[in-house]
């Protein structure tokens, strides 16, 4: 197993070449030292910050990411759960009455099928949130949305020209290829296939930025663990491909979809480092890719 480093972006096409990017990085404290913990004695090699986690939060995180170098640094853009960054006076049909974003991703979507959100107020929140990250120091790579709002094709071009804005070289925009998982676990299956859908008709409306790896952990979102990793690890093909991970030290409270504490074990596997090795899998972060 490679590690991330300078040889990662010269490695030969030939070769099968792997982020693992943890979501979700200042959500909580707990979620945070735990991403941190699977990039120092596991597989993670990227994290996506949460674009709307709250000040104290996101102090914190810029803290541990400097403790964390090699660690890759996205923004996990949220037009979901929490409140904007913008004023929300500028975002009206992004929040309610309280000035809240929408509670679920159902919610989202049932005002977006009304015709209710105006994309002006996504472009404007979407780029708030970017340039809150950058504010901080650090130096994002990669844009990935909470939820994957992202695959509805007018919010990937929203992505696509913040990317392009703001020098922002990759953006998760490509989904795995159906696999068991899919079948053997219907609701999810039927979600990943919505997704794979929806990610080929954004990107047949995006221009010419549509970078990023094949991605892999979808059906599984929060629910990784162990044979999972290493069933993945063995469908890998040449190229470039994402794990999509989601650990932690604890889950939120009322958080009853993800299991982070099991994917945090799983990631730290001497195991899944094994199977790394053996398949001779080159871990990489997002920079590398480009």
């Amino acid at each position: 197993m490679k590690i991330a480093d300078e040889e990662c972006a010269t490695v030969n096409d030939a070769n099968i070449r792997l982020v693992v990017n943890a979501d979700d990085f200042g959500m909580t404290p707990e979620i945070s030292r735990g991403i941190i913990r699977s990039h120092r004695e596991g597989c993670v090699t990227s994290t996506s910050v949460l674009g709307n986690c709250p000040d104290t939060d996101l102090r914190a995180a810029k803290a541990l990411l400097d403790q964390a170098p090699a660690l890759g640094v996205g923004v996990h853009l949220a037009l979901v759960g929490g409140r904007p960054t913008s004023p929300a006076a500028d975002v009206p049909s992004l929040v309610d009455g309280a000035g809240a974003l929408p509670a679920r991703p159902r919610d989202f979507l049932k005002l977006w099928f009304k015709g209710s959100v105006a994309r002006a107020h996504v472009e404007i929140e979407i780029n708030s949130q970017i340039e809150r990250i950058i504010a901080t120091g650090l130096k994002p790579d990669h844009l990935n949305t909470h939820h994957h709002l992202g695959f509805l094709p007018p919010i990937g071009q929203a992505l696509e020209a913040a990317a392009r804005r703001h020098g922002i070289p990759g953006i998760r925009i490509a989904v795995e290829q159906p696999t068991m998982a899919w079948i053997t676990e219907p609701r999810r299956g039927l979600e990943a296939g919505v997704l794979a859908g929806l990610s080929w008709l954004t990107r047949r409306q995006m221009g010419t930025l549509r970078h990023g790896p094949q991605s892999w952990g979808f059906v599984e979102s929060g629910q990784l663990d162990e044979v999972r990793i290493l069933e993945i690890i063995g469908r890998l093909g040449p190229g470039v491909h994402e794990l999509i991970c989601h650990p932690g030290e604890s889950n939120e409270a009322g958080d009853t979809r993800h299991d982070r504490p099991r994917e945090m074990t799983a990631l730290t596997s001497t195991k899944v480092r094994s199977a790394l090795e053996r398949q001779g899998i080159t871990l990489c972060r997002w920079q590398d890719l480009f």
